[in-house]
């Protein structure tokens, strides 16, 4: 969120700094906060797909399992990319996209929210 090229310190001293403790509480509560919902979603899934997808070797648990392990390998690919661009601001190369695709999927749902309502 701010610029430090004039020092060594990596934004040290501003109000959005993030220090090693913030970063390490904050990669446990986004990670906790990841799978509680991720299990949320599966046991809620589990009980409104449709019976053709619940049987079988490909049924929706093995899918869900797929794309959220596809999920996490963009992600890190995304990461890594970004790291080689810049490390001094890669927090503002991950954040920034994250925001801007988190608003384009909350537009996509409320667009779409009469077809996706269960």
């Amino acid at each position: 969120m701010f610029s430090a090229d004039y020092s060594e310190t990596f934004n040290q001293g501003l109000p959005l700094a993030v220090g090693p403790a913030r970063y390490i509480t904050g990669s446990l509560i986004a990670f906790s906060g990841i799978e509680a919902c991720e299990s949320y979603v599966a046991s809620l899934m589990s009980k409104v797909v449709p019976s053709t997808l619940a049987q079988g070797t490909f049924n929706s648990g093995l899918l869900a399992t797929l794309v959220g392990t596809g999920g996490r390998a963009v992600g890190d690919l995304f990461i890594t990319l970004m790291g080689l661009i810049s490390i001094r601001h890669i927090l503002n190369l991950l954040i920034i996209p994250g925001i801007a695709l988190m608003g384009l999927s909350i537009a996509i749902i409320r667009w779409n929210y009469e077809l996706l309502a269960v």
